[in-house]
């Protein structure tokens, strides 16, 4: 049994739900000290209170800052600048916690505190995310534009971390690695134990179900409201009342059904959603949040499985939605022909790092008691 401390970046809830997936694999056999700020720990602290065997605690985090429904790069840098002002104090911070709970290993899903206090104790970590899938793939596939922009954000990679003992990239699709990468473990997406409850379960019950994370233009809801089809709108984004939309906001079990049983997914382009999508046999529609290159590749290797397509907001109109509904038949074919699914790829590559003499005791002598 090993004590596992996990850091996870707070934007949006896809780190977390990917690192919720290795908990529900690793626990009771090793126990979880998770290190998470904004919508990550609020999702953890719903999860894990007083659960025995994870521990939750808040640390400071970066966020994306947005101009009129775009990413703003340069906003969000300067939104930072508080973050890296107390850089050394937080990770002091995440210094005792280290001293404190005594883990075996540490890991990081894209959060930069944890890799600098682990590497002044002598701590070995490791990386598992989706953002590293810019810094060791080969982008000569992409599109020109897409290719350059990648290229721009791969400096930026390398600025969160680096020196971890192993490092293991989570996708629904990849590209080829790129020269100096091919030892990065390649994995599919991690999906939980809900979702995956679900996939014997799913329907086709002809409603299209929508997630958006920040803004979409008035356009967007216009042209889904000129559809003859139930419209289930989930996420911070409130659409205006139309006919055919039924809001329900965060709502993370109710989501899970829904999309079970919807006939399509139309999403702003993040990597694990649209991994969860395909694993029930949901084509896709993807449409990247402005601004966002590295939801600009993913969109584009959604249109690569030919399970699903992509679209800016700019080119959603009824007409191209009404294609894509009659192209849903063949999508869904060819999403019986993916397989996205990384759980056990994931675990294999944490436990290889794990000593192996924790792996004789079959659960925890001394429980956590409480969620800090």
């Amino acid at each position: 049994m090993s004590t596992i401390v996990y850091s996870v970046n707070g934007e949006g809830r896809g780190h977390a739900t990917r690192v919720q997936a290795i908990i529900e694999m690793l626990v009771p056999k090793h126990r979880f000290v998770l290190l998470a700020s904004e919508d990550a720990y609020d999702h953890f602290r719903g999860e894990y209170q007083d659960h025995p065997w994870v521990k939750v605690t808040p640390v400071p985090g970066l966020r994306f800052k947005y101009t009129n429904g775009k990413l703003s790069y340069i906003k969000s840098i300067c939104g930072a600048m508080p973050f890296l002002w107390n850089l050394k104090e937080s990770v002091r911070s995440v210094e005792r916690v280290l001293l404190s709970e005594s883990p075996d290993i540490a890991i990081t899903d894209f959060e930069p505190l944890l890799p600098r206090a682990a590497d002044n104790l002598g701590i070995p970590w490791l990386s598992l995310d989706h953002q590293h899938f810019l810094s060791v793939s080969d982008f000569r596939g992409l599109p020109t534009k897409l290719r350059w922009q990648s290229r721009f954000l791969r400096c930026s990679i390398g600025m969160f971390y680096r020196g971890q003992s192993g490092e293991a990239v989570s996708s629904f699709a990849h590209l080829p690695n790129r020269k100096g990468c091919e030892s990065v473990q390649r994995i599919g997406v991690l999906i939980r134990k809900k979702i995956q409850a679900m996939r014997s379960q799913t329907a086709n019950e002809g409603f299209l179900l929508v997630y958006v994370r920040g803004s979409a233009p008035d356009t967007f809801w216009q042209s889904l409201s000129q559809l003859d089809k139930a419209i289930h709108v989930f996420g911070r984004c409130v659409p205006p009342v139309l006919k055919n939309i039924e809001y329900f906001g965060i709502q993370n079990d109710a989501f899970i059904r829904q999309l079970s049983k919807c006939e399509a997914l139309i999403t702003t382009a993040g990597n694990q959603l649209v991994g969860e999508a395909f694993y029930l046999k949901k084509p896709v529609l993807a449409i990247p949040e402005q601004g966002n290159f590295e939801q600009g590749v993913n969109a584009w290797l959604v249109s690569q499985t030919q399970a699903g397509w992509s679209l800016p907001f700019s080119q959603v109109t009824p007409h191209l939605l009404s294609q894509f509904l009659l192209c849903v038949p063949m999508l869904s074919e060819r999403i019986e022909e993916l397989d996205c699914f990384g759980n056990e790829d994931a675990r294999q590559f944490i436990e290889q790092h794990l000593p192996i003499s924790n792996f004789e005791v079959d659960s925890p002598e001394l429980p956590f008691q409480s969620v800090a």
